[in-house]
């Protein structure tokens, strides 16, 4: 189950994204484990025949969902329909991720 924080609320508010269209995204979407989250990312060719007909969902192609590996909440929600599968594989994957060792 997908839970939304304050944050992620209030992105999609600003990028006019509904509960049931991340949703959407999250089911229908390309996943990437990167960094230490996964983010699902929609493209033309994850939807649907029959829904691609549909303006509700075709619009959503380029819509990135990003979801906290753990917790399973969703961090944030962007879209960038031009770039943003290039800026997706551009980020490390969580294998390759390590974490800063603080000193003491």
């Amino acid at each position: 189950m997908i839970q939304l924080n304050d944050h992620s609320s209030r992105r999609a508010a600003q990028r006019g994204l509904t509960f049931e269209e991340i949703e959407y995204i999250v089911w229908h979407g390309e996943s990437f484990h990167r960094t230490g989250v996964v983010i699902y990312y929609l493209r033309t060719k994850d939807i649907p025949a029959d829904d691609l007909r549909k303006d509700i969902w075709s619009r959503l192609v380029g819509s990135a969902v990003i979801v906290d590996w753990n917790s399973g909440t969703v961090i944030t929600v962007w879209r960038n329909r031009r770039s943003g599968l290039k800026t997706i594989r551009r980020k490390p994957d969580y294998s390759s991720y390590k974490k800063v060792k603080k000193f003491v």
